[in-house]
């Protein structure tokens, strides 16, 4: 039997290019192996698996974002052992994730209309406000303004663009809380670590070299910080998780969830109390405090005030257990004359000085480390600011501060008159509230630490407030669910 031409050519020839392609790789791998080491030997390895990922999250922009919230967890800590651009590397892993969308939205009809809403529209004039900063008479460099202004207002535009259009669905919501309870978890394991084992030789470095010691191995006790920037940062982060977690762990309704919600909850609460951070206790205070108003259930409201003020009266009225070093830090947050509370406030009464005299600012990432014509400069930039809002006032001025406090708070009030009145899934709704909680908790604890404009709490803070904004697109949706079950 004759086999025609061309069936032999559309048989063999795929697979003698197959096998070309494979010896070519095989004898590339054996050459840098052998010349270069087993390093670039491993690169050569991985090479088809990078590609496989690479084409699958450019099809596939929800798990690019998956990615991009996973890693902004850790990509401090590995700057720790690795040295790179962490904001660098987060801006490409999020051009790619824009990327992707665009992509995909050219063959498939994406959701870009969900982002017209007032969290866009606010995030976007702050940007705006700081794209103007660039104006300001003081002489800040270009690439100085360009690594400052990311957390402060370009990563926050990129996030609310993100959700809205990528997380369409409530399961996506529900699965970014699964995914932030393990990421707490593993948080808190590595606090436990530290805490119990001691510090590797690398965080040892950074604690003696790096000058991390002065402010985590200080009188009251060691701070720890897992694999965050720093003790501030974690401790913050770890109330922001317990409080959104133990909430939600309330309203949902699966019971394998609600364990592990409750789980994580008590695991980010213990990495709050180990990092020392006495600004962090601001976060499960006011969070809880919120959520007893957004409830709308009296015997939750009643049962968190009780629990508020048991709490309070513990710490601020008792020596029970001031013997333990983790809890006669916390109480020194109730104390009034508490020399580090007295430091600040009179760092804020030299900024005010300072200050007056530039309602801008002094401009976005300035920076001045030495002593040069201009003393006042030197002297505004040797005080530390110790808190968030005085960094925006230090670079925006009053009216950078008013701006960003107005637009940030019209956000908050109108992400609450949703949860309040346009929300009917009770779940949804325990969970929306949960997010607010928290992030007016975050909102009081970056009075004291620099927080919200740090990987992981930037992306956390915006995206839970997006999810709020995306609360009556998830409510039509279980609605509709329910009509039809």
């Amino acid at each position: 039997m004759r086999i025609p031409i061309d069936h032999i050519i559309k048989y063999f020839i795929p697979k003698i290019v197959l096998y070309a392609v494979l010896v070519i790789y095989i004898y590339l791998f054996y050459k840098m192996t052998m010349q270069r080491g087993y390093y670039w030997g491993a690169m050569i390895a991985s090479l088809p698996l990078l590609s496989i990922t690479f084409f699958l999250l450019l099809k596939n922009p929800l798990w690019n974002f998956i990615v991009l919230f996973i890693i902004n967890y850790f990509v401090m800590g590995i700057n720790r052992y690795i040295s790179f651009s962490p904001g660098i590397f987060m801006d490409v892993i999020i051009a790619f994730c824009f990327s992707a969308l665009i992509i995909k939205s050219t063959y498939e009809k994406m959701e870009w209309k969900r982002i017209l809403n007032p969290l866009t529209l606010t995030t976007t004039l702050w940007l705006l406000f700081c794209i103007l900063e660039l104006l300001n008479p003081k002489d800040v460099a270009l690439d100085d303004w360009a690594t400052k202004v990311r957390g402060l207002a370009i990563y926050p535009v990129l996030i609310v663009i993100l959700v809205p259009v990528l997380l369409t669905r409530y399961k996506h919501l529900k699965g970014i809380l699964i995914i932030w309870a393990t990421l707490t978890l593993l948080a808190a394991f590595k606090g436990y670590w530290q805490k119990n084992h001691g510090f590797d030789a690398t965080e040892l470095e950074w604690l003696y070299v790096g000058g991390g010691a002065r402010t985590h191995l200080i009188s009251s006790g060691i701070r720890y910080f897992s694999f965050f920037t720093d003790a501030g940062n974690y401790g913050s982060c770890m109330g922001f998780s317990m409080v959104v977690l133990s909430i939600s762990a309330l309203y949902i309704k699966n019971n394998w969830l609600k364990f592990y919600f409750l789980i994580a909850a008590l695991a980010g609460g213990y990495g709050m109390i180990i990092s020392g951070t006495r600004g962090a206790l601001a976060v499960p205070f006011i969070g809880y405090a919120i959520f007893a108003l957004l409830s709308k259930n009296w015997k939750i409201a009643l049962s968190s005030i009780i629990l508020l003020i048991t709490t309070f009266c513990f710490l601020n009225f008792t020596d029970i257990a001031d013997e333990n070093s983790l809890i006669r830090r916390m109480r020194s947050a109730f104390d009034k004359n508490d020399p580090s509370l007295n430091v600040r406030l009179e760092n804020q009464k030299k900024l005010k000085e300072y200050l007056n005299d530039l309602p801008i600012g002094a401009g976005i990432g300035f920076s001045v480390t030495s002593k040069n014509d201009n003393n006042s400069d030197y002297e505004l930039s040797q005080i530390p600011s110790d808190s968030w809002f005085v960094r925006v006032w230090i670079q925006t001025g009053i009216v950078g501060l008013t701006i960003y406090i107005l637009l940030l708070f019209l956000a908050i009030i109108i992400g609450g008159y949703i949860i309040l009145f346009k929300i009917k899934n009770k779940e949804l709704g325990g969970i929306l509230a949960a997010m607010l909680a928290g992030i007016f908790g975050m909102i009081a604890s970056a009075y004291g630490n620099e927080i919200l404009g740090q990987f992981p709490n930037c992306f956390l803070f915006y995206i839970c407030l997006a999810f709020i904004f995306m609360g009556k697109y998830y409510d039509k949706e279980l609605e509709e669910h329910e009509q039809l079950t």
